[in-house]
């Protein structure tokens, strides 16, 4: 006789637990953090906050009201309740965290996790680690700052006003290899000294060997290239417009029109931007290094709104300049010709083409003598002057696309001098791929609402960034095995809003599966789980490429 029925909205929950489980992250965890003093592993802990901040993507609310709502057993093991998943238990799993060391288990989590995935595999290919930085504000007060601070310092989230915590992050092929969690007042340049000491204390000798430090124009300083030579450690990276020798370098390269390399576009789409290179060598702080000038055919937003300004004030100026030459008077009309001609070449090189011409006035000269003639005075004299007239034209679409490339210039700058093992265009493609990591931080940057009661410690806030790190970490493993898996697929993938797709993104596939739902009846004195077949066949699908199915809603987990 069936009795009372339960339903359970559980979402992408059980896939992100069983990805965890795959993992072993909770095994790594927990015999890195050792905590037999509790019911519930470090490990599990850690795993009950990824499954949250995975599945509550807009923010994160108190952990025991999120699984007091959902199956505990089917996600976290059989035994375990909401009830053990209370602010001072994740509090101290934080603070247990944070002892043990954050950065080196976040690497040996990573190092595992890419290893299985078969990422740094053995073959002579170079390994592109992208590097970058990110910042996120907070708010409220944090008063013993002794071990970590939250400072105030330069917000990429536009919030100068907020304290902040930094983020670092290294990632091959998208996903986590090395992250640290930083004080708000740490500048880039800094930054980057310290992570490849850090990097290269993760990395053993092959993989150090095969492996190529991307990173943007923050990376350039004396002190950095210094370090880098010493490891021996191969580098791509920009050459900041402030030194003498990116303007020296762009000019030689435009001098020399006939010799850019066509590239041609790096993305599929058709408005992509073109690329030509030219590749040079030059010393900077005493060492050789190869400098690839690129030019781009597009612009950013913020170049395209100079343009604007540029035709303005141009404009502007040759309306004035044409105004002042209208008003000369020439004598003979090779003066006015010469005066046009200077003109003209003094105004070469704008982006509104000017057009000139000379015109002959019939002038009579004014009377020798005052007072009214006398009727036999003959006539003044008429004599001819010259005037330059000139037109300003609508800006030429030629120049203008010239401005545009010749501000999309820029320069890159590698220690990799051999062209045969790494041509110059690739080192363009593998520092156009920097990409890669900053589209991770838009997941780190989603309005998360953490819970004052278990994070009022500087320490604690650390902690849970590298949680965070973490749950990007796993969100790019989703990623990463659905893309894989859909690379030897023949038909598409049908994401939400009817989107058709060979590489979704992590988060299409967690909005897919955001509406999967489990029921329990009462069968008796028991209760058995029925999961609710998906109304959206895709979601099979994307069960399938995951080596999953309908059972993960159901089954309890064993716990250790």
């Amino acid at each position: 006789m069936f009795g009372p029925v339960r339903s359970y909205v559980m979402g992408p929950a059980p896939v992100l637990a069983r990805l965890i489980d795959e993992l072993k992250w909770v095994e790594i965890i927990d015999e890195f953090v050792p905590r037999p003093d509790s019911k519930l592993s470090v490990g599990l802990r850690t795993k009950a906050l990824l499954v949250n901040i995975g599945t509550n993507r807009e923010a994160l609310y108190r952990v025991e009201e999120f699984y007091a709502q959902r199956d505990v057993e089917v996600l976290l093991g059989s035994g375990v309740s909401a009830d053990d998943l209370h602010d001072d238990a994740l509090a101290r799993a934080l603070d247990a965290l944070y002892d043990a060391g954050l950065e080196a288990l976040y690497a040996r989590i990573a190092l595992h996790t890419l290893r299985r995935l078969r990422v740094l595999s053995d073959s002579n290919e170079l390994i592109p680690i992208h590097a970058d930085t990110t910042s996120l504000s907070m708010t409220g007060e944090y008063l013993d700052q002794t071990a970590f601070r939250i400072d105030r310092g330069f917000s990429k989230d536009h919030r100068p006003d907020l304290k902040q915590i930094v983020f670092g992050l290294c990632t091959v092929h998208g996903l986590g290899l090395c992250a640290n969690v930083n004080p708000g007042n740490l500048d880039d340049h800094t930054w980057n000294f310290e992570n490849i000491q850090q990097l290269l204390s993760q990395l053993d000798e092959e993989t150090r060997k095969r492996s190529v430090y991307v990173a943007d124009a923050a990376l350039v300083t004396k002190d950095n290239l210094e370090l880098l030579a010493e490891e021996d450690f191969h580098f791509i990276s920009r050459l900041p417009g402030t030194y003498k020798l990116s303007e020296d370098l762009k000019r030689a390269a435009w001098e020399k029109e006939n010799s850019w390399k066509e590239v041609g576009r790096l993305a599929e789409a058709e408005d992509s931007a073109h690329y030509r290179i030219q590749a040079f060598r030059r010393t900077l702080y005493g060492r050789t290094y190869r400098f690839v000038v690129v030019r781009s055919s597009s612009l950013d937003t913020r170049k395209e709104r100079k343009l604007k300004e540029v035709l303005k004030r141009e404009k502007a100026a040759l309306e004035k300049a044409a105004k002042a030459m209208s008003q000369n008077v020439y004598s003979c009309e090779q003066d006015a010709q010469m005066a046009m001609q200077t003109f003209m070449h003094e105004h070469r090189a704008t982006l509104h083409p000017i057009s000139a011409r000379i015109c002959a006035e019939q002038v009579q000269a004014k009377r020798a003598r005052r007072g009214r003639p006398r009727k036999d005075d003959p006539p003044p004299p008429v004599h001819t002057q010259y005037r330059v007239e000139v037109a300003i034209l609508p800006p030429s679409e030629e120049r203008v696309q010239q401005w545009r490339e010749k501000e999309a210039t820029f320069v890159l700058i590698t220690d990799i001098r051999d062209d045969q093992r790494v041509s110059d265009e690739q080192i363009l493609r593998l520092y156009k791929e920097q990409h890669e990591v900053e589209a991770r931080f838009r997941y780190l940057k989603s309005p998360y609402h953490v819970g004052p009661i278990y994070l009022h410690k500087p320490t604690r806030v650390k902690a849970f960034g590298f949680v965070m790190l973490l749950s990007l970490l796993l969100y790019s493993v989703l990623e990463y095995l659905i893309r894989e898996k859909m690379k030897r697929e023949t038909e598409p993938l049908m994401l939400p809003g009817n989107r058709k797709s060979f590489r979704p993104t992590g988060l299409a596939i967690l909005e897919m599966l955001d509406g999967v739902t489990t029921v329990h009846m009462q069968v008796g004195d028991t209760w058995q789980r029925v999961p609710a077949t998906p109304h959206n066949p895709q979601i099979m699908r994307v069960l399938k490429l995951l080596n999953m199915d309908l059972s993960i809603y159901t089954e309890a987990q064993k716990t250790a």
